[in-house]
C-alpha cells in the first residue's frame, strides 16, 4: 500500500506563518474536529474524540472519551470535558471548566470550576472557584491555566521548529502544576497509514521522569497526531490521530488509510 503524504500549499504556508507571528493576543486557532484511538500494548482500549469552536469571542473545547473492546468489558468509562477559553486582557484565558467521570466504582472524580480574571497593575489575577472530587475549592492564580484538552491551544499556536522551551500551568486531577514543553525538531512518522512531517514536543515530566511526548503536525495547524505517555521509563498510553477535519478548510484532512485485506496463504 502506498502511503499517503502531508503536504502544505504555498496559500496555506503564508497562513500557518500569519497564525504563528508573535502578537497573538485575539488570535484563535482554526476549528477542528478530530478522533483519536487510544493504545495499551499495542491494542485499542479506547475513542477519544475531541472538538474545537469558536463561541462568543471565544473558544469552546470538549472531548469524550470511552473505553472499547475488551477494556470496556472490564472497565466501561465514560469521560467528557469542556472548557470555555475567553479572549480577554490581550491574552486567551480559561473560565469555565467541567470534568465528568462515569465509572463502575461510582467514585466522584468530576471537577467543576469557574475562573474570574483581572488585570491589577499590569498583573494578571484569576479567582478559582468550584469543586473537586466532592471537596469546595477556591484558589488564586497568577497566569493562564489549561486543562488536559486546552493545553494543546497554546501549543498549536506558537510551536515551530527550533523553538526555545515554552511555560505552561496546566489543571490535572484539580491541582495546578507547571510544565515545560521542550521542542525536538522534526520527525516524519506514520500514523495510521499516513506518514506525516511532525515537531516532536515533550511535557518534561520533571523529578518523577513521566514525560508525554506529542507530534504536531504543520500541515494539520499544528494539530497533534499522536501523543504518547510515559510513567517510570516505560510507555503506558498512546493515541494516535484517526480522523480529523477543519471545517474552514475542507481541503485539510486527516483519515486513517483503509486496512488492506489479507490474502490468504498459498497450499
Amino acid at each position: 500500500m502506498e502511503k499517503r503524504h502531508a503536504f502544505l500549499t504555498p496559500v496555506k504556508n503564508l497562513l500557518y506563518a500569519l497564525i504563528l507571528l508573535p502578537a497573538l493576543g485575539h488570535a484563535l486557532p482554526p476549528e477542528y474536529n478530530a478522533s483519536y484511538d487510544v493504545k495499551k500494548f499495542g491494542m485499542v482500549i479506547a475513542k477519544s474524540d475531541y472538538s474545537l469552536k469558536h463561541e462568543n469571542d471565544g473558544i469552546r473545547v470538549t472531548q469524550h472519551t470511552e473505553t472499547k473492546g475488551l477494556a470496556a468489558l472490564l472497565r466501561n468509562d465514560v469521560l467528557d470535558e469542556s472548557s470555555f477559553i475567553s479572549s480577554q486582557h490581550g491574552q486567551l484565558l480559561m473560565t469555565e471548566f467541567s470534568y465528568q467521570h462515569q465509572s463502575a466504582d461510582k467514585k466522584n472524580r468530576n471537577i467543576q470550576l469557574k475562573i474570574d480574571w483581572i488585570e491589577s497593575g499590569k498583573k494578571l489575577q484569576g479567582k478559582v472557584s468550584g469543586s473537586a472530587h466532592g471537596e469546595k475549592l477556591e484558589l488564586k492564580v497568577d497566569s493562564p491555566v489549561w486543562d488536559t484538552s486546552s493545553f494543546q491551544i497554546p501549543l498549536m499556536l506558537n510551536t515551530k521548529e527550533k523553538t526555545t522551551p515554552q511555560q505552561y500551568t496546566m489543571m490535572i486531577k484539580g491541582k495546578f502544576k507547571n510544565y515545560s514543553f521542550i521542542t525536538h525538531g522534526i520527525e516524519e512518522i506514520e500514523v495510521n497509514g499516513n506518514t506525516i512531517q511532525a515537531i516532536k514536543t515533550e511535557r518534561d515530566g520533571g523529578t518523577k521522569k513521566n514525560p508525554v511526548y506529542l507530534w504536531l503536525a504543520p500541515s494539520l495547524n499544528n494539530l497533534p497526531v499522536k501523543i504518547e505517555k510515559w510513567k517510570k521509563g516505560k510507555l503506558q498510553l498512546t493515541l494516535s490521530l484517526n480522523h480529523a477535519q477543519f471545517p474552514a478548510d475542507n481541503s485539510m484532512e486527516f483519515k486513517a488509510a483503509p486496512d488492506e485485506p489479507e490474502e490468504p496463504d498459498e497450499l
